[in-house]
């Protein structure tokens, strides 16, 4: 009875043990394997956020390039001008310079300015516009305006000239365009100048019959002797 009941005991702390072991290996077996799955998952992220970064990288720096190609390439006709030069230069014609060039530049493109030239009124140092006219005009164009002024006055002065009636010689006709100056008054000068020789001074005229002294300021300014 006594010896059943050992070997019962005795087999049932060898079911135990064996539960114990299992149980400690079961434990085991499932935290190893829950460190490798957090590890194998780990894994994964990581490689996925690796992945994601060399992608965000990608595209940041292909468009990190075409920022940079546009913004290389599209100012390039932003940053020319077009300008044209006539006058007395060597080479009149249309150039394309740079955006921060001066007068003297695009002078210089036109192999300079001729021995004619007349530059007193040009600023060299001028910033260029797009699309400018620059003239380079000749030193004869300034004596020729003073030549034509001298002209203008001249034909002024003799325009002047011709106007003034001398009533020495003056015909009736040309008397009669005096102011207040009729048949009458103009055959009075006539015979006071054919009488008296003619007149010394234009207020000599005032001792004609019917002209005082209210009708020469009249015609003071139009007679001459």
């Amino acid at each position: 009875m006594l010896e059943e009941l050992f070997k019962d005991k005795k087999k049932l702390g060898i079911y135990i043990i064996i539960l114990i072991l299992l149980t400690i290996l079961g434990f085991n077996y499932y935290r190893n394997g829950d460190k490798e799955l957090r590890k194998n998952n780990d894994e994964d992220i990581f490689v996925e956020q690796n992945n994601e970064s060399d992608n965000s990288a990608y595209f940041e720096n292909e468009s990190n390039s075409k920022s940079e190609f546009s913004e290389k390439s599209i100012p390039l006709k932003d940053k020319n001008i077009v300008v044209e030069i006539k006058g007395e230069v060597k080479k009149p014609d249309v150039y394309t310079l740079e955006d921060e060039s001066i007068v003297k530049d695009v002078i210089d493109l036109a192999g300079g300015v001729t021995e004619e030239a007349d530059i007193s009124n040009i600023n060299r140092a001028k910033k260029l516009q797009n699309h400018e006219l620059i003239y380079i005009r000749n030193k004869n164009e300034i004596n020729n305006k003073v030549e034509d002024n001298t002209v203008v006055n001249n034909i002024e002065t003799t325009t002047n000239t011709s106007n003034m009636v001398n009533i020495n010689s003056a015909t009736l006709e040309e008397l009669k365009t005096l102011n207040g100056i009729g048949d009458a008054k103009a055959n009075g000068i006539i015979e006071y100048r054919e009488k008296s020789g003619g007149f010394a001074s234009t207020d000599q005229i005032k001792e004609v019959d019917g002209i005082g002294e209210k009708m020469f300021e009249k015609i003071k300014d139009k007679i001459e002797v």
